[in-house]
């Protein structure tokens, strides 16, 4: 696990691609509201 990444921290402002490739802050998608951000494995 990152070092920056701790229970009760604020979560790194990841940019990321959306099905058409144009790319998304996570603050951008979250707005003034709560999120919840699940990291898995594939299990396919």
């Amino acid at each position: 696990m990152r070092a920056d990444i701790v229970p009760g921290g604020h979560f790194p402002d990841y940019e990321l691609p959306d099905q058409t490739g144009k790319r998304h802050h996570l603050s951008e998608l979250q707005g003034n509201d709560p999120m919840i951000v699940l990291l898995l494995r594939g299990l396919f």
